[in-house]
């Protein structure tokens, strides 16, 4: 009978420990060697949309952001790996994957893009909820003709 109960508190024991561990959060290893772009790439990662706080040139009407999706993957070890815009065919190529790479710090970055256009490149500052992208580009009004060149800024939500 004592060898019972001992067997059975052995059986507890050993199932107690493997839920602890299952619940252990994932943490980066001590020796992690995640550079600032990589971990800016973290928060970069993921669905943004919603387009506000809208500045474009004077002659340019904000609906040119129309109603910008963007898409920001990462690799399973933290660097970038694609791109894709939705709803902002003046920005960006539709729906088309492009490579993407990012430098800098999440309040202070720049992305470039590789297989996109008309922007391929742009500044970002980066919350845990906000995305604000700027950058500066040619223009041209289909409807009147006009030409120019301007600077450009969105603020996207985390999706």
């Amino acid at each position: 009978m004592k060898r019972i109960i001992n067997l059975k508190n052995l059986f507890v024991l050993a199932a107690a420990l493997v839920l602890l561990n299952s619940c252990k959060k994932d943490e980066l290893p001590a020796n992690s060697n995640l550079s600032g772009d990589r971990l800016t790439a973290g928060r970069l990662n993921g669905t943004w949309a919603s387009p506000r706080d809208i500045v474009t040139p004077e002659t340019v009407p904000a609906e040119v952001f129309g109603g910008m999706r963007l898409v920001f993957t990462t690799d399973d070890t933290g660097n970038p790996s694609k791109f894709i815009a939705k709803n902002c065919p003046i920005i960006f190529t539709e729906a088309t994957p492009a490579d993407w790479s990012v430098t800098g710090a999440a309040d202070s970055a720049k992305v470039k893009l590789t297989g996109i256009s008309p922007v391929d490149d742009f500044d970002v500052k980066v919350s845990s909820n906000t995305l604000t992208l700027s950058f500066f580009m040619g223009w041209e009004n289909t409807d009147t003709k006009e030409t120019g060149k301007g600077s450009f800024k969105v603020t996207l939500v985390r999706q």
